[in-house]
């Protein structure tokens, strides 16, 4: 388990707000995978400061659990998820709400030959307003522009993968990639939000 700790102490400008986030990497979901480990980092605009918190880590590494019943209550059954249960704990300061931080998720797992390779990449805004929340993250992966490309990436373990992952939360350049939807990944989020004098409440959704 790696993680950097992140601790500012810099002065901030009069009329900063404040943003805390504390929650889990709960599970993933992806079916016919198993062997499951989670990257997370944090993105946001200039104008923000991490005071304190884990900016970036990685779960510990999970299998899918055989002695666990298939029951109806949990959709998807609890057998069926890789869990985690993680726990995630940032806080920010800022001046301007643009470039509200966003959580980017890489999945990666063991393939059948038992190498290490990309499962999903997925990423989700930090919610604008106090409360709990819960989210489903979709996943994907990129895929290859040819039919022989894809196979050689198979054959050979080296799956397409982005160089930067911090790229699946801008918009530039997403409109020319090929994707395929792929697992999800579920995480919690408990909000505090101090000094915010804009009014992002009604903007909130997925509570």
């Amino acid at each position: 388990m790696a993680a950097t700790v992140v601790s500012n102490t810099n002065i901030i400008p009069s009329g900063a707000f404040s943003l805390v986030i504390n929650g889990q990497i709960e599970s993933a979901h992806f079916p016919g995978m198993d062997n499951l480990y989670c990257k997370f980092s944090f993105v946001h605009g200039p104008d923000w400061v991490v005071l304190s918190g884990l900016e970036e880590g990685i779960t510990q590494m999970s299998c899918k659990s055989a002695s666990l019943p298939s029951t109806k209550d949990t959709n998807p059954p609890s057998s069926k998820i890789c869990v985690f249960n993680f726990p995630i704990e940032l806080a920010f300061k800022s001046t301007n709400a643009f470039g509200w931080p966003q959580m980017v998720l890489c999945v990666y797992g063991l393939d059948t030959l038992r190498r290490d390779v990309i499962r999903g990449y997925g990423s989700v805004r930090l919610p604008l307003a106090p409360g709990r929340y819960a989210k489903t993250v979709p996943m994907f992966v990129p895929v290859s522009s040819s039919v022989i490309g894809g196979f050689l990436s198979w054959a050979t373990g080296q799956l397409p993968e982005f160089l930067d992952p911090k790229f699946v939360a801008t918009n530039e350049g997403r409109e020319v990639t090929r994707v395929r939807s792929q697992g999800t990944v579920r995480v919690t989020f408990n909000v505090l939000v101090k000094d915010l004098v804009y009014n992002l409440a009604a903007s909130s959704t997925g509570r």
